[in-house]
């Protein structure tokens, strides 16, 4: 922490209307992710910080717009996913919007750097008036989550190892629907995104920890997994629109009109097929999802038997 920095106050008196969530697991991720926030924040805000390291030295954005700060010390379980739900049942819930960030760093792909990087500037993106995504949500009370640009995914076929996680985080969110029907829907991709606080209330409670398991590498098939493909769909079923950046100058300008005339218009904007990092599926999988259910599972095991043996290696050696 750095000569003049505030101290770190208690999650629950963090009294400020816009609140910034970060998972920091990577250090020199945290430090380009803290430069960005300094320079895009153009108003008062809170930020909370959670890390599984509490030795780790993290400095805070230097900017007046901080107005209080906390760190929270979590497992490393449940990625950056049960920390936010840690921290988002823990903080003062008088705050209206959230960002929520992460350090992610995807080391199984040659992109993962370049992911974020797309993903925290679209977030972050600032116009004349000051932040895009945040300017819209106070001009439209309809809008309870963005997405960064092109990342409001289809959930087709993204539920394949998940079922079990998802029907469970469902049923505790009280946001139930048969898979089917929830398979028509979108979520958000890279799982940072502004937030309506009230649109994402349901995952401020304490019984969805349990479901978090050991930390094991795997790319799918988790309750972090699960819950990155339902926060938008609980913030549509607690009466709000999902959408991502490339929608929001069409909504902002649609003025007082009815929810479903606003998600009719967004629909029409959203492009999730220009994402230059989410590889779309073929025709042949599009045709045959059950043989896409097969395979997807058969190498999600291929790939979890891979782990396990290297894991495995690197504990012989260090015995």
């Amino acid at each position: 922490m750095r000569p003049g920095t505030p101290s770190p106050t208690a999650p629950r008196d963090l009294k400020a209307r816009v609140v910034v969530f970060v998972h920091v697991f990577h250090r020199d991720v945290w430090s380009e992710i803290a430069a960005h926030l300094a320079e895009a924040m153009d108003r008062p805000f809170a930020l909370v910080l959670t890390c599984p390291h509490p030795s780790m030295d993290l400095d805070v954005p230097q900017t007046p717009h901080l107005a209080g700060w906390t760190r929270i010390t979590t497992e490393n379980r449940g990625r950056d996913v049960l920390p936010f739900l840690t921290a988002l049942r823990g903080v003062d819930q008088s705050f209206e919007f959230g960002l929520k960030l992460h350090t992610k760093r995807s080391v199984h792909r040659t992109d993962g750097d370049a992911w974020r990087r797309f993903i925290a500037n679209s977030l972050l993106r600032k116009d004349a008036q000051g932040l895009v995504a945040l300017g819209a949500m106070e001009a439209v009370p309809s809008i309870g989550l963005v997405a960064a640009q092109n990342h409001l995914m289809p959930l087709k076929n993204r539920l394949v190892l998940n079922r079990t996680h998802v029907r469970t985080i469902m049923d505790r969110t009280e946001s139930t629907v048969p898979l089917a029907q929830l398979a028509e829907g979108t979520f958000a991709a890279g799982t940072m995104f502004w937030f309506r606080r009230d649109a994402l209330a349901p995952f401020a409670r304490d019984d969805l920890a349990s479901l978090f398991g050991p930390e094991r590498a795997e790319l799918d098939g988790t309750a972090a997994h699960a819950a990155e493909r339902l926060f938008a769909h609980v913030a549509e079923r607690r009466g709000y629109l999902a959408t991502a950046e490339e929608a929001l100058a069409p909504l902002w300008s649609a003025g007082e009109a009815s929810l479903d005339e606003l998600r009719t218009l967004g629909q029409r904007q959203l492009r999730p097929e220009d994402n230059p990092f989410i590889l779309g599926f073929r025709p042949f999988w599009q045709r045959h999802p059950r043989l896409f259910d097969l395979y997807a599972a058969l190498r999600h095991a291929t790939i979890g038997i891979a782990l396990e043996k290297l894991r495995t290696r690197r504990t012989m050696r260090r015995g």
